[in-house]
C-alpha cells in the first residue's frame, strides 16, 4: 500500500475521513479482492491497538513496516530503536507493538487460508438495433442503447458498493442510499453516483468516453495511474468529455437537456465526427457502413432525428454533405462527400 491509500485508511479508522478520501479509499477496496483483504488487516491491528484521536498526521506504510522489523530484531531495545518515530507513541502502537505482530501474524493465516470467494457477475446486453430496460436487485432502473453491455453481482444488494460494469451507452435512475454508494466502471473511470439519473457512453471503438446528468451529484474518477484519485464532480446539466488516448478531462455544460434523448429513440447530432455517425447509425439500425476506403475523419455532422427511419438520415447526409449512399442487404455504401 503507498502513502495515499494508507491515510485514507487511517482516516476511516480514526473518524476523520473527507467524501475525497472515502471515495478514493471505497474504489480502492473495490479494484482487488486483496486489496479488501489488505484494509481488514490493518483494521484488525488498529483494533489490537487501541483506536487513534482524531486529527491524526498521514503515515507512511513503510514506516509501519519499518517499525516491526525493529520489533523482530531486538524486541529489549524496541524503545530506543523506535523512539525516533514519536508518531507511533502517539497513536498507541508502539507500546504494543511485539504481541500486535505476533497476533497479526495469526490473522494474516487466517486470512491467506482462506480461499477468496469470486464474484458471481450477472451480463445484460442490448442487441444491435435495440434499447432494453432492467431493473437492477437494489430498484434502481437502467436503460441500455444497442451492443451495451453491463453486469453487476449476483449478491448486488449484499456489497458494500453497488458495483455495475459498463461497456457502451447507458442511462440510469439510481435509488438512493448513502450507506451503499453505486459506482459504474466504464472504461478508464469510475462515476459514484448518490442517488441520481445520469448517463454514460463508453463504448470500446470511440474516442472519448462522456458522462451527463440529469439530476442529482456523481463524482468522475480515473482508475489508470495518471488520474488516479482525481475526481470531476458533476451538477445537473453537467458533461464530462474524457479523451481516451490523451487521458484529458473536460467538463462543460449541456445546453439542449436531451441527456436521454436516445432513449427514446432520437438521435441528436452536434459536430459530431463521421466516423462515430457511422457507428451510431450501424448499432441503432443494425446495419454494416461501408466507406469503400474512403476517410471522412474531418467530415462532421450536425442534425436530429426524431424517430426517423435510416432512409432519413441517408437523405440528410446527401443534402448536408453530398454523400452519396447505396444499400445492399444489410450493408450501406457510403461515396463521394464535400468534406473530404
Amino acid at each position: 500500500m503507498d502513502d495515499k491509500i494508507w491515510s485514507c485508511i487511517l482516516k476511516r479508522l480514526t473518524g476523520t475521513e473527507t467524501p475525497g478520501s472515502k471515495l478514493f479509499l471505497d474504489q480502492w477496496l473495490t479494484e482487488d479482492a486483496a486489496n479488501l483483504q489488505k484494509y481488514n488487516e490493518a483494521k484488525i491491528i488498529w483494533e489490537l491497538t487501541g483506536h487513534l484521536k482524531p486529527g491524526v498526521p498521514e503515515v507512511s506504510f513503510q514506516q509501519f513496516k519499518d517499525s516491526s522489523r525493529i520489533a523482530e530484531e531486538d524486541s529489549g531495545t524496541l524503545t530506543e530503536k523506535v523512539g525516533k518515530k514519536n508518531s507511533f507513541w502517539r497513536y498507541g502502537i508502539a507500546a504494543a507493538l511485539i504481541g500486535v505482530f505476533l497476533l497479526a501474524g495469526l490473522y494474516y493465516y487466517k486470512f491467506n487460508s482462506e480461499e477468496v470467494q469470486p464474484v458471481n457477475w450477472v451480463v445484460k446486453k442490448a442487441d444491435a438495433g435495440k434499447v432494453i430496460k432492467i431493473s437492477l436487485p437494489d430498484s434502481s432502473t437502467v436503460w441500455l442503447n444497442s451492443g451495451t453491455e453491463i453486469s453487476f453481482a449476483r449478491e448486488f444488494n449484499k456489497q458494500k458498493l453497488r458495483m455495475v460494469k459498463l461497456t457502451g451507452e447507458a442511462y440510469f435512475e439510481v435509488r438512493h442510499d448513502k450507506n451503499h454508494p453505486f459506482v459504474v466502471r466504464s472504461g478508464k473511470l469510475n462515476t459514484t453516483v448518490y442517488g441520481t439519473s445520469f448517463s454514460i457512453r463508453a463504448y470500446d471503438n470511440e474516442t472519448k468516453t462522456l458522462v451527463a446528468v440529469n439530476s442529482g451529484k456523481v463524482g468522475v474518477t480515473g482508475i489508470d495511474q495518471q488520474h488516479k484519485g482525481f475526481t470531476v464532480m458533476l451538477l445537473p446539466n453537467d458533461k464530462l468529455n474524457y479523451s481516451n488516448a490523451e487521458g484529458e478531462f473536460l467538463k462543460t455544460l449541456i445546453i439542449n437537456k436531451d441527456v436521454d434523448s436516445w432513449v427514446k429513440g432520437e438521435l441528436i447530432f452536434e459536430q459530431t465526427p463521421l466516423t462515430e455517425v457511422f457507428e451510431t447509425l450501424s448499432r441503432k439500425y443494425d446495419i454494416k457502413v461501408n466507406t469503400e476506403g474512403r476517410s471522412y475523419a474531418g467530415c462532421k455532422l450536425t442534425a436530429r432525428f426524431n424517430n426517423q427511419p435510416l432512409q432519413a438520415v441517408l437523405k440528410a447526409l446527401r443534402l448536408s454533405l453530398n454523400i452519396q449512399s447505396k444499400q445492399i442487404g444489410e450493408t450501406i455504401y457510403l461515396k463521394g462527400g464535400n468534406c473530404m
